[in-house]
């Protein structure tokens, strides 16, 4: 009898503990176990990535049930294989065109979700590097484009070093913008007449910023969206001079892409993320708050939480467009 009963014993006892096994796998927390209602964001490291990731991630989270993780510090290329393979979900800052090859690359893999800032339909809404100047001087002087600085009176407006040179307050000299600087002074027949001053882009900032609050005309290098023009908006403070030579190419748009089979699987999730919009200025606005009080994830939060509330019209309106 005991060799009969020990072998089925055995069985059960195994069979019970197979069981068990699969029970605990089921509601330790760390199970391998695929992960419903989850998404995983990409970001470059690029302080302005922050405000497009913790919005979307807030109302996510809140509203959809949703759990979220980040692939931290990618650069843009593994940010576009992340999603790409599936190894992430959505990509929130991809600019265009300069990401159009990678968006071909993965044409197969991933989708667009829509533009999130830079539409270019206002002057707080523009993605571009260009030539700045104040703006009282484009008024008093009528200069707005980059073919007005061929004028030997105009010319002594931006000399800020007194040696009879106008002067371009430019970039890093190792940068590309320095190089597309220096090819607009000849493009435009202002050799001998204008010169790029290179500076690392915090000491040049400090010089432009002196000029501006003494009121003193000042031809400028920037890009937007820019911690710089949050103290010094375009339309208000300065303005941004015409390149009818295209030196600087088109405005560039920033949208949102995702991998396909997460956006399949996740349509109501991913048409909230096709309502999400921004503007470059308010990208800019995220940018001075985290200089204010750094980028530790709770400090993230905080700055995408009161953007929320001040434009919670707007997010009620993506809400209610899919609910």
């Amino acid at each position: 009898m005991k060799k009969r009963l020990g072998i089925p014993f055995a069985l059960v006892l195994i069979f019970s503990l197979l069981v068990l096994v699969l029970v605990l796998s089921l509601i330790i927390p760390g199970c391998a176990c695929p992960k419903e209602k989850h998404v995983i964001f990409t970001t470059s490291g690029w302080s302005g990535d922050w405000l497009t990731i913790y919005v979307p991630k807030i109302l996510l989270e809140e509203e959809f049930g949703y759990t979220t993780e980040i692939f931290m510090d990618l650069s843009v290329p593994a940010a576009w294989a992340a999603i790409g393979a599936g190894k992430a979900d959505l990509w929130t800052d991809s600019w265009m065109p300069v990401q159009k090859d990678l968006r071909e690359e993965y044409v197969d893999t991933t989708e667009e979700l829509g533009l999130i800032y830079g539409s270019g339909e206002s002057a707080d809404d523009i993605c571009k590097e260009a030539w700045f100047i104040p703006k009282w001087v484009s008024e008093q002087y009528g200069i707005t484009s980059a073919t007005d600085l061929n004028d030997p009176e105009i010319t002594k407006l931006f000399d800020t070093d007194g040696d009879g040179i106008g002067d371009v307050l430019g970039c890093n000299a190792d940068w590309a913008c320095a190089k597309i600087t220096d090819g607009m002074i000849a493009g435009y027949g202002l050799e001998g007449m204008y010169e790029q001053k290179y500076g690392a882009e915090a000491m040049m900032n400090v010089t432009i910023e002196g000029l501006l609050k003494k009121n003193e005309p000042v031809l400028f290098y920037l890009y937007t969206p820019h911690i710089f023009l949050v103290k010094f908006p375009i339309g208000e403070s300065v303005v941004i001079l015409d390149d009818p030579k295209g030196y600087w190419g088109d405005i560039s748009t920033v949208h949102i892409f995702g991998n396909k089979d997460w956006i399949a699987k996740n349509s109501k999730a991913a048409e909230l993320l096709r309502q999400v919009k921004m503007t470059s200025a308010g990208i800019a606005w995220s940018m001075a708050k985290m200089e204010a009080k750094g980028d530790a994830p709770e400090a993230l939060e905080a700055i995408a939480r009161e953007w929320i509330a001040e434009h919670q019209a707007e997010v009620d309106s993506w809400l209610a467009a899919i609910k």
